[in-house]
């Protein structure tokens, strides 16, 4: 029973040794959460906080759902003229419940008219951005006054701390829906000043607060559509990269904003954080604010019923929002191309002859649509063409037609670039194809927001207005009807688009019922902890097992050997000769004649086995936790992947369709390739694959599959990051 007695200590080690890696797993990563909490509390608390009265806001609990009250102060020292006070330029609601397949937004306009107690004696009946004169409390107690409302944080920004952030995280590309333009002179109206031309843009601080402070020529809906717009830019551009510059973000969103107290605390921002995990994959919900926009007015102000605000508020809370299913989108693009009743005419022979002249000096063809919108006025379309910077210093072509639809602020747009992977084309929502062109659909709700396609070497997109004010039916007519002005080449289809097949309604939402700091790190710890048990249960069954089959081939052989004596006594002492055991296990004669049968190195390589197992349990956590999130891919009959990054191809030679190949070629080892495109000179003396932040190690398995061309390993330079797209994590670049 030597064997015995020697196996079980080693069992024994191995199964601390388990619970060792467990249990650093788990202190790692709830020490991890820990210390991100801390610092996010730490960067809030070095801006003054908004002091509030006790009662005020609702208490927030840890993975529930929240209410949060963003305030846009445009209190500045001076203007061309005088000073302007305190108003609050925007009051943004954002409603975070993880029990909902969106989070929703909804902006209470600035105009509404209320009636309050100013610093002042008497009532006043004014509009409600002026509460912010008596400070931020004030506006907190009128909107919950006005809507209803629980509100379980405050967040506010000054128009100089917006600047300064915009600026700080990178600039933002966004959509300028139309010509803004107003300059204050002597005599005249005296306001923000802006300058923005139309199209599809980079805005750093300046220009985007142009475009969210422009408040003229337009309704309350347009301006604080506006200022949404401006939020789902930020989060579609900079929220997948959020946890590879956690500290930046941090860093920047704490100097340039105040909020309540309790984002001051580490509980607080953990409770916060608890919700923020459970919705953020899932999409934005635009709601509009119900009120009466034509109403005459004392005070210039935007009235709402009771049966209006209720409902806006029921809206926000519980209302409806989904795209639609596949198959209606498909139905409807077929019915709103022969539909005659869609409001749409012909645009105008002068229209026509300017879209031919800016073709003629576009690189790539022009498409626009030959009917538009009937705007009852013959308002012309303007048309601008333009180069757009990208990431990493490259410019590229790109024009705009924008169309009024006649009504005050709502004005549609066509745009067309050679730059592919700009961030507008990311994520969409659901594609289709119709007479041969694949239409990529982004839906806000259940309203189309975007609809692109791609041909003839560029991408093309028709955006809806601001407050989304065109149908569906009219958006996807618009998209089908547009063509090249001039001759253009039958073009390809841009295949890397990465779709958003499952629609948000089933993604599972998890309920959090555990203390805050437990989000993370007991996940880690739980999965950790039961890979370890897993691992003891299977090493003490083996043990058993082993056991068990020791004791009865001892038995066996005991029996065997005395057949042998009985058979040497019959035969006159001659002992039948044994094959002999095989290495490593079978049948071996111990001292004294007796024979036991050895299990080999069964027990200690099913110990390693669960080693492993723990060991890819805790560091799968942390890599999850490092990356923001963890993608499983099922493959059938599929050998195993080791390369699970998204990847681009870049072809930087002169050899065509090289970046194509090696694309499919890596498709077929089921790694997961967006797609392939140019690189511009100069091209690298020899392959390489190039690395974005964490995906090192991808990058060096990739470069073991092309180990026969002997690539460079290194991290991505602005040139290849560019041209590959925000999505890509490794690049392979073909010289």
């Amino acid at each position: 029973m030597r064997v015995k007695t020697r196996r079980v200590p080693a069992a024994l080690k191995v199964l601390l040794a388990g619970a060792l890696v467990a249990l650093a797993a788990a202190a790692t990563t709830v020490a991890f959460a820990r210390a991100q909490v801390a610092q996010l509390a730490h960067a809030l608390g070095s801006s003054k906080s908004v002091v509030l009265e006790r009662g005020t806001l609702a208490p927030a609990p840890f993975g529930g759902a929240q209410t949060l009250l963003l305030i846009g102060n445009d209190q500045r020292l001076h203007t061309t003229t005088t000073p302007v006070v305190p108003h609050a330029n925007e009051m943004l609601l954002v409603r975070i419940d993880p029990g909902k397949p969106w989070i929703s937004m909804m902006s209470i306009p600035r105009e509404l008219q209320v009636t309050f107690n100013p610093p002042c004696d008497g009532l006043t009946v004014t509009r409600l951005n002026a509460a912010l004169i008596c400070g931020i409390p004030r506006v907190v107690s009128m909107i919950k006054q006005v809507t209803g409302l629980s509100i379980n944080h405050v967040v506010e920004i000054d128009f100089g701390h917006f600047v300064r952030a915009v600026n700080e995280i990178g600039c933002v590309y966004g959509m300028i829906d139309r010509r803004y333009y107003h300059k204050n002179v002597p005599g005249g109206p005296q306001y923000f000043q802006v300058n923005l031309q139309p199209g599809y843009q980079k805005l750093c601080g300046s220009q985007a607060l142009q475009f969210v402070s422009y408040r003229h020529d337009d309704t309350s809906l347009e301006r604080d559509a506006r200022d949404q717009d401006f939020l789902l830019e930020v989060k579609q551009q900079y929220g997948p990269t959020l946890i590879n510059h956690v500290a930046k973000f941090e860093k920047i969103f704490g100097q340039n904003v105040q909020t309540d107290q309790s984002l001051h605390t580490a509980q607080g921002v953990a409770n916060l954080v608890g919700t923020l995990i459970q919705v953020a994959s899932k999409p934005v919900r635009q709601v509009k604010f119900q009120a009466n926009l034509g109403v005459q007015t004392n005070c210039a102000c935007v009235t709402a019923t009771p049966q209006q605000i209720k409902a806006s508020v029921d809206s926000f809370l519980y209302g409806k929002g989904l795209p639609p299913a596949k198959k209606s989108t498909v139905a409807l693009a077929k019915r709103a191309k022969k539909a005659p009743n869609l409001g749409i005419v012909p645009v105008s022979a002068a229209t026509l002859a300017a879209e031919r002249t800016m073709a003629s000096r576009l690189p790539f063809p022009l498409e626009a649509p030959p009917l538009k919108i009937d705007n009852g006025q013959g308002l012309p379309t303007a048309l601008r063409r333009y180069t757009i910077p990208a990431p990493g210093g490259n410019r590229y072509p790109i024009y705009v037609a924008v169309y009024s639809t006649g009504l005050l602020g709502q004005y549609y747009d066509v745009q067309g670039t050679t730059w592919l992977t700009a961030p507008i084309f990311d994520s969409p929502t659901q594609s289709f194809t119709s007479a041969g062109r694949t239409y990529y659909v982004y839906y806000s709700g259940s309203h189309i927001r975007t609809l692109a396609w791609f041909a003839n070497g560029a991408g093309y997109w028709v955006s809806n207005t601001l407050t989304l004010g065109l149908s569906n039916a009219q958006m996807l007519a618009v998209a089908e009807h547009t063509a090249p002005v001039i001759g253009a080449a039958a073009g390809s289809v841009r295949k890397d688009v990465r779709h958003q097949t499952r629609a948000p309604a089933t993604v599972a939402v998890a309920a959090a019922t555990t203390s805050p700091l437990q989000t993370v790190g007991e996940v880690g710890a739980f999965a950790a902890i039961l890979a370890m048990l897993g691992g003891m249960a299977l090493i003490w069954r083996r043990h058993s097992q082993v056991h068990a089959l020791s004791l009865a081939t001892v038995s066996a052989s005991d029996r065997l050997l005395a057949v042998e004596h009985q058979l040497a006594r019959m035969t006159g002492g001659r002992v039948l000769a044994s094959a002999a055991a095989p290495a490593g296990g079978g049948a071996a004669t111990m001292p004294g004649g007796r024979s036991v049968y050895r299990q080999g190195n069964r027990v200690p390589t099913v110990a390693i086995a669960a080693v492993i197992a723990v060991l890819l349990a805790g560091g799968g956590v942390l890599v999850a936790v490092a990356t923001g999130a963890a993608r499983v891919h099922h493959h059938h009959k599929a050998p195993v992947v080791t390369v699970t990054a998204p990847v681009v191809t870049l072809n930087a030679g002169t050899q065509q369709g090289a970046a194509a190949r090696l694309a499919q070629s890596l498709r077929r080892k089921h790694l997961d390739v967006l797609g392939a495109a140019n690189l511009g000179p100069p091209a690298p003396s020899g392959y390489e694959v190039l690395y974005t932040v964490g995906a090192r190690g991808q990058a060096q398995a990739l470069a073991k599959m092309l180990a026969a061309d002997a690539p460079l390993v290194a991290p991505a330079d602005p040139a290849a990051q560019a041209a590959a797209g925000p999505r890509a994590k490794v690049i392979v670049v073909i010289p």
